[in-house]
């Protein structure tokens, strides 16, 4: 009898010692989401830019084809809340590229193909950022590639991994804005006419993606 009295206490001690164990902790779990402003990119008309027909008869057999200016208006919308956000341009006819097709002024960099029909490529196009404004008041355009420094720019767009943005200030630093309007400014340059196949009908081909991200 003792002894099963005995076996009897120790499994009630055991028992009161797990429970008050037990009970001497909780954990606190504190949850949420911290989201980036909204902001809506937009190009007027779809971003198309239409240059019609161009009859080969005026063009050039033995110098590149400059054509007129063409502009789409920009538009960035992050509601009522400021964000320091920039535009990257990456050119997806990169491969019909035309070396010095833009001319005095212009890097390769800033050169966007128009495409290729066969082997013979199409020429080439510029693109330029101007009348940036924010509320009424005037933005400056501004650039790095990648992670770099920030630094004056004169509007004219070079391919990713250059990024753009706006500066209010004589400080070259990113604003904080909530509405941006602006100007995408397009000058297309056909290539020389012996070097395009005009026994058939070419199209301008120029596509670029503009990718808006966060500073």
């Amino acid at each position: 009898m003792t002894k099963i009295f005995g076996l009897a206490m120790g499994v009630v001690c055991l028992a009161v010692t797990l429970s008050a164990q037990a009970t001497t902790s909780a954990q606190l779990v504190v949850r949420g989401t911290i989201t980036p402003a909204a902001c809506n990119l937009s190009l007027v008309g779809s971003g198309i830019i239409d240059y019609g027909t161009i009859r080969a008869g005026e063009l050039s057999q033995t110098a590149f084809n400059p054509r007129e200016e063409r502009t789409t208006s920009l538009a960035v919308n992050c509601g009522t809340t400021p964000a320091k956000f920039g535009l990257t341009f990456t050119d997806l006819q990169s491969g019909s590229k035309v070396p010095g097709v833009l001319g005095a002024g212009f890097s390769e960099a800033q050169n966007f193909g128009l495409g290729a029909v066969g082997t013979r490529r199409t020429g080439g196009y510029s693109v330029t950022l101007k009348d940036l404004r924010s509320s009424g008041v005037t933005l400056y355009p501004i650039m790095r590639t990648s992670t770099g420094a920030w630094q004056g720019s004169d509007g004219k767009v070079a391919q990713s991994p250059r990024q753009y943005s706006w500066r209010n200030t004589a400080t070259i630093t990113p604003a904080s804005i909530s509405q941006l309007t602006g100007v995408i400014a397009v000058k297309a340059v056909i290539n020389k006419s012996r070097d395009l196949d005009l026994s058939r009908d070419i199209s301008l081909d120029g596509r670029a993606t503009l990718v808006l991200s966060y500073i």
